[in-house]
């Protein structure tokens, strides 16, 4: 069982941030799915960002409809219309090989730096022989790759034989964030690692890791890391539609250096099939334990980071979005200013390429900022 020391979020500025901090939606657009752009299948936007009235988003096709690339979109908000028109498509490229092999990327976060260039995580594939590592890397605006960050050893799968360590397989670096002034980087698991899986618990609400890197400059690496810190992810939810049999984080989005919007996904069973549920939080990690030396989490005590929602999209959104499924969104980014100077939040949902399921974007007002 977990040592967890619980912090009182009523008697901490978390509290006090989230009840000013909130959302209003504002409208939604989507893409057609199959939609082609510049012989290419517009699809699997797993992480998005946002610069100067044009929108970015990542691709995690791993290879079956096309290379590795990102797409670019020119975004307007008038009213209530949401208008989202592709422009360009860059494709990652410069990496070296595995080995003897072509490097392997499953691509899902996405953050614009303030020089132009572009922050990608990969989720890496444990299912390859070797295993190929999780990575975040940098890439210039064309999508030239620039280096990798240095990734903590123990989220590293052994790269071949039994696993006993590192990320689970499509559970990796689901999330990236990155401060306003760029100086600090977060990427975030969607699932626990292998060595603090609990599957007594899992139920109760899985616990993953959210990293913290700093650009400490050239001559030390420029980002390494500074510190780790514990999430909890809300308990599975069983209601009237389905029993919840998943739950993980699939973005993040930072506020500030220890202020981070969390967007939970996770699935529940519907009949012959599944359907998606998703909830934004606010986490503060101000008084959490930092993790950083701690290999497995269940050897030590520790604070979690304190979380307080702001809006649960099956739930809250229904007078807004009617009867509408909720999509498999995975994607956060600060959006343009809207003319009464509030700022916007965009979350973009991943289609897998798929005839069933739909590319969404979803624009929100942040009010109490």
């Amino acid at each position: 069982m977990h040592k967890i020391f619980w912090s009182l979020v009523l008697a901490t500025g978390l509290t006090c941030q989230a009840q000013a901090l909130s959302l209003k939606y504002v409208g939604e657009t989507s893409i057609v799915t199959g939609a082609k752009f510049d012989e290419t299948t517009i699809g699997g936007l797993s992480g998005i960002t946002y610069a100067e009235g044009v929108l970015s988003a990542v691709s995690d096709d791993k290879g079956r409809w096309g290379e590795p690339r990102f797409y670019q979109f020119d975004l307007k908000i008038d009213g209530k219309a949401v208008t989202l028109i592709p422009k360009s498509v860059k494709f990652v490229n410069g990496l070296k090989k595995e080995g003897s092999r072509k490097a392997f990327l499953d691509l899902e976060g996405l953050v614009a730096m303030p020089d132009g260039d572009f922050l990608i995580s990969s989720e890496g594939n444990n299912d390859l022989k070797p295993r190929s590592m999780p990575r975040v890397f940098r890439v210039a605006a064309d999508g030239k790759w620039k280096y990798d960050i240095t990734i903590p050893d123990k989220y590293l799968p052994e790269r071949t034989g039994q696993q006993s360590k590192g990320i689970q397989n499509n559970g990796a670096f689901e999330g990236l964030a990155v401060t306003r002034d760029g100086k600090f980087v977060f990427t975030s698991l969607e699932a626990p690692l292998t060595q603090d899986i609990d599957m007594e618990t899992e139920a109760n609400g899985p616990i993953i890791r959210i990293l913290k890197f700093e650009d400490r400059g050239a001559q030390r690496g420029y980002f390494t890391p500074a510190a780790e810190f514990a999430y909890k992810i809300d308990a599975f939810h069983d209601n009237q539609i389905g029993r919840e049999i998943f739950r993980g984080v699939s973005e993040i989005l930072a506020l500030s250096e220890s202020k981070i919007i969390v967007l939970e996904r996770g699935a529940r069973i519907y009949g012959k099939g599944w359907k998606s549920t998703v909830g934004l939080y606010v986490a503060d990690v101000s008084k959490a334990t930092d993790t950083l030396a701690m290999v497995k989490l269940a050897d030590h005590k520790y604070t979690l980071a304190e979380k307080v929602k702001l809006v649960d999209f099956e739930t809250d959104l229904t007078k807004e979005r009617g009867k509408k499924d909720v999509q498999n969104f995975e994607a956060l980014a600060f959006g343009p200013n809207l003319p009464d100077g509030r700022r916007t939040l965009l979350v973009m949902s991943d289609n897998n390429f798929s005839k069933n399921e739909v590319t969404e974007l979803l624009v929100f007002a942040i009010e109490g900022e």
